[in-house]
């Protein structure tokens, strides 16, 4: 098999780049945590007062956004060779 030609993977395929994407995404979330008590906010319905109240709502909220989608992805799925019919 000839791999002169073969492309290069992308920065993003890499390993070393997954774990550098990893390590700034916990970064934020820890230096986001980190800085909470530092900020004033008013809590308007009590429960939102509470420490790292966001972070679990923004968590909560991508995890109910990709299970609807993944119940949307079942409910919309077509059979397989749908595209291949010549009617």
């Amino acid at each position: 098999m000839d791999t002169r030609h073969a492309p290069l993977p992308g920065w993003f395929d890499r390993s070393g780049s997954k774990k550098i994407l990893w390590r700034l995404l916990w970064g934020c979330c820890a230096t986001t945590l980190f800085l909470e008590p530092f900020l004033h906010r008013e809590p308007h319905f009590g429960v939102d007062g509470v420490f790292g109240f966001y972070a679990l709502l923004g968590f909560a909220a991508c995890a109910v956004a990709i299970l609807v989608a993944k119940g949307l992805g079942l409910f919309l799925k077509v059979r397989p060779g749908y595209y291949d019919d010549a009617d």
